[in-house]
């Protein structure tokens, strides 16, 4: 369910951005965002037959996925250097919302070791 989860936030368009704060403090803006839409959308259509419907292939590690879908997009090589970065920080996001959901997810809420 995470991982469905996690294709599902991707492909609500929360990566796509106009524009985009750096740790730097520099800000980019997306010159393309017909086109990166469109590239968003290739990006969820890919990520959904990979990760769904491929399931033999072991990826059910939602930390993995956040982390490869973060990569998809690399800023190094993307033509929209706001999208790959919002899209990066999208994957951090979900990373470490995925490690706070861990506790619940095996019922460890109340344990003090």
């Amino acid at each position: 369910m995470a991982v469905t989860s996690l294709i599902t936030n991707l492909g609500n368009g929360r990566c796509t951005a106009s524009k985009v704060g750096l740790p730097s403090g520099k800000i980019l803006c997306c010159h393309s965002p017909v086109s990166c839409r469109k590239d968003f959308s290739e990006l969820v259509d890919l990520a959904t037959q990979h990760y769904l419907f491929d399931r033999e292939r072991g990826f059910l590690d939602p930390l993995y996925v956040a982390e490869e879908l973060g990569q998809l997009k690399s800023a190094e090589f993307s033509e929209c250097k706001a999208c790959a970065f919002a899209l990066e920080s999208w994957s951090s996001r979900e990373r470490e919302r995925i490690w706070k959901s861990i506790p619940m997810w095996f019922r460890l809420h109340g344990w003090d070791n």
